[in-house]
């Protein structure tokens, strides 16, 4: 069974579950997949599933609570047989992901990423002297044993966050899933890339210097806030947005 898995916790700033159901509601539109919610609240949302699990309040971002701890539960949480593992601001705009289902072995994720507006944007790396990072945005996998491993390291990094931005020389101490994700990659493979292991097309950003206006359900306005003449019209594509507050206005009907 495929399934969609969101994690979801409330930090009195963003509602994060009111997020995750308009995103549910729109992988079930348009993946045609049920869609679980991991949170620690009771909600009045409408997800397929409801898996409840206490959130970790041991990290920060712009000196404010940042419930994104405890990812690497979705090995052991995810009903499905074969999970696509979502942020909650990835919108999904089209069927393009149900592409993936039949072109990997263990799990997929992102390795490269295109700023809609800001073609220029360089890569992310975890640090400046070591390796590209992998984006936890969309996150494909299947319930293997090097799954297991994989998620066992990401366990293991979040546990040992501080080691990891010694040996990597990382610049900030907030833990991110996507540097974790990308340095659980390496060590599963013996610090190599394999391709096999990456979602071969851009992860698609909308970042905050841009502002996204509705036409439709499917068709969307990118302007530049600086130079709202530059603008571009998108329609049937998928897209993560980085602006939560931009996000809510246009999806929360």
């Amino acid at each position: 069974m495929k399934g969609a898995l969101l994690f979801a916790f409330n930090n009195g700033h963003v509602d994060y579950v009111k997020m995750a159901s308009l995103t549910a509601k729109r992988i079930n539109d348009y993946l045609d997949l049920p869609c679980t919610l991991i949170t620690d609240q009771k909600t009045d949302y409408k997800f397929d599933n409801i898996i409840y699990l206490d959130k970790d309040p041991t990290n920060s971002k712009h000196k404010k609570v940042w419930y994104n701890k405890g990812r690497f539960n979705a090995f052991d949480l995810s009903p499905y047989d074969e999970t696509l593992l979502l942020d909650v601001d990835y919108i999904v705009n089209s069927n393009k992901l149900n592409k993936v289902w039949s072109f990997y072995d263990d799990y997929c994720i992102h390795n490269s990423t295109a700023f809609l507006m800001y073609p220029e944007a360089l890569q992310e790396q975890v640090s400046p002297t070591s390796f590209n990072t992998l984006w936890a945005t969309v996150f494909f996998f299947k319930k293997t044993e090097r799954v297991k491993l994989f998620f066992d390291c990401v366990k293991m990094v979040q546990e040992n966050y501080m080691h990891y931005i010694d040996l990597h020389g990382m610049w900030s101490t907030t833990f991110r899933n996507d540097h974790a994700f990308a340095i659980s990659n390496r060590i599963l493979n013996g610090h190599i890339e394999n391709k096999k292991d990456f979602i071969p097309w851009n992860l698609i950003h909308i970042g905050e210097r841009t502002r996204v206006e509705k036409i439709d359900n499917t068709e969307y306005k990118i302007t530049l806030q600086q130079n709202k003449s530059q603008y571009i019209i998108v329609k049937d594509l998928d897209f993560h947005m980085l602006d939560k507050n931009n996000f809510m206005e246009i999806f929360d009907e």
